[in-house]
């Protein structure tokens, strides 16, 4: 019974630290997604994505046009005839050749995508922590901002669940620090000074 006491004491007196010690604390949000869409780089750099797709698409039209004109030059020659067989060989090389060539883009484009989000967030993070000190801040949540349609004829129960998991940030005091316009115009001063 002492034990269930003392532990009951400890229980209680840690209750009441709490609030003294989250009232010292400061927190603020910052907007991850907001960020990485608004800052100068990312769009400097999806330009640049838009850029590569195009010239990739008109690539791929040259290649595919290869294999259409191959398929059409063994679809003159009857199958019985010698040269079918070089031609049909031909168009197979062709056509593997081409498609091997799709897949290698698509992952060389996939792989650059991620490595070059990883490294936004990198970014992103340490401009956060040099804003949050900066500012005295002890804390930094990563908000989530995912809107609930109006509506809710639109999703079904599981969607709206599922929207609902997402956000992170339920209020948010007036008081409270938002650091992601600071953090896209520090971003955006250091990505024009070339750092």
């Amino acid at each position: 019974m002492r034990f269930m006491k003392a532990v009951l004491g400890a229980v209680v007196l840690g209750a009441m630290a709490l609030p003294s010690v989250a009232a010292a604390q400061k927190v603020a949000i910052a907007n991850t997604a907001r960020i990485l869409n608004d800052i100068q780089e990312t769009k400097d750099l999806n330009q640049k994505i838009s850029n590569d797709l195009k010239a990739l698409d008109a690539e791929r039209q040259l290649r595919q046009q290869k294999v259409t004109d191959a398929q059409a030059a063994r679809d003159q020659l009857k199958p019985d005839v010698p040269q079918w067989a070089d031609k049909n060989n031909e168009f197979l090389r062709l056509r593997i050749e081409f498609e091997i060539w799709a897949q290698m883009q698509q992952l060389n484009l996939q792989t650059q995508q991620k490595q070059q989000m990883k490294i936004l967030f990198n970014k992103i993070t340490q401009s956060v922590s040099e804003i949050a000190t900066q500012k005295g801040i002890d804390l930094v949540l990563a908000e989530q901002k995912v809107e609930i349609p109006d509506n809710l004829d639109q999703i079904n129960v599981d969607q709206l669940k599922a929207v609902i998991g997402q956000r992170n940030v339920l209020f948010v005091n007036s008081s409270a620090v938002d650091l992601t316009n600071d953090v896209i115009t520090s971003m955006d001063a250091k990505y024009k000074a070339g750092k």
